[in-house]
Parts: C-alpha cells; sequence; structure tokens
C-alpha cells in the first residue's frame, strides 16, 4: 500500500514523502495514529508540491547554515578562568562562557546550544578544540585557550577576609546567636 508520511517515521521517510508499505501495517498502525494517510492521485500531487517546499526550505536553511560557519570557523578565543598551579580549573569552561568570549572578541552571535565541547566542560588549562554545529552536516571549529585568571587584588581581598578577626557570639539565655 503506498502512503504519504504526515510525520517522519525513522527508516521509512520524511514528512511528504511516499513510501510503499505492508497493507497491515499502515491500516493498523500509520492511519489510525495519523503518521500518513493513504496516497491518492490528488493527495500524490499534494505530497510532491510539499516536497518541493521543503526542498527549498532546507536549502534556505543550509545557506544560512553556512553563513553562520563561515563567520566562526577557524576562530580562536581565549577564556579565563581560576586555576590551581597543577593548571586544573577550579570551575569548569561551559558552553556559555565560549559563546560570550565569541561575541566579546569577534562580535559573533551563537547559541550555547551549538556548541559541543568533546568532554562536556573544559575543566584544563591549555589548547582545546571546540565544534558548532550549525546544521545537521555543518560544523565549524573553534580553538579555545584557557588561561589562569590573575587575581591579584581578589587574593589579597581573601587574605585580609581570613585574617579579620571573628565576631564573639552573643551568650542569651543558655542559646547561642551568632
Amino acid at each position: 500500500m503506498e502512503v504519504i508520511l504526515n510525520k517522519p517515521v525513522e527508516k521509512l521517510g520524511k514528512r511528504g514523502a511516499i513510501v510503499r508499505v505492508a497493507d497491515g501495517y499502515a491500516r493498523n498502525w500509520l492511519l489510525p495514529q495519523g503518521i500518513a494517510m493513504i496516497a491518492t492521485p490528488g493527495a500524490k500531487k499534494q505530497a510532491l508540491s510539499l516536497q518541493r517546499t521543503e526542498a527549498r526550505k532546507e536549502q534556505v536553511r543550509r545557506d544560512a547554515a553556512t553563513t553562520e560557519r563561515d563567520k566562526v570557523h577557524g576562530k580562536s578565543v581565549t577564556v579565563r578562568a581560576r586555576a590551581t598551579a597543577a593548571g586544573k580549573l577550579y570551575g569548569s569552561v561551559t558552553a556559555k562562557d565560549i559563546c560570550e568570549a565569541l561575541r566579546q572578541t569577534h562580535g559573533t552571535v551563537v547559541s550555547a546550544g551549538q556548541c559541543r565541547i568533546p568532554s562536556d566542560h573544559l575543566r584544563d588549562l591549555g589548547v582545546h578544540t571546540v565544534k558548532f554545529v550549525f546544521y545537521h552536516d555543518i560544523a565549524a571549529d573553534v580553538t579555545v585557550t584557557v588561561k589562569a585568571l590573575d587575581e591579584p587584588a581578589a587574593a589579597e581581598a581573601e587574605e585580609v577576609v581570613q585574617s579579620a578577626p571573628k565576631p564573639k557570639p552573643i551568650i542569651t539565655g543558655g542559646a547561642i546567636e551568632d
């Protein structure tokens, strides 16, 4: 039986595709679930028109993704973060941090959802390669250099806070209050 898919079906086809399936599969699953409709001559014409429209939209999306990729591909950014003397970060550099660095350094706005960090977060100092996926097979590589954040003023402030005397607790009626 020939049917036209209303929704994409894995291993069968995309929305609007005309496919041949077993009669039972069509009658018992695809048609009752609204996943497909019977391929009549009028519906086939409509499906072909839909496929042409989808192909044009697909090309527009691919062109936009290629343009975005060209803006980002091969760029390098530097992200500064607090780190130990051994080169391990106290926290991590996330996709959001990398996107913000790209925006500040190159003026390019990309979504953190497009960023694919190899191990979820960058936790070491050094040079890392991060991939940005703009479409199914359109991606760009960005070089991210993670450097230690020089915080002499913050370190001095932390030492002052640690050396300051702690307030004495106030004792009233047997309960200790801070």
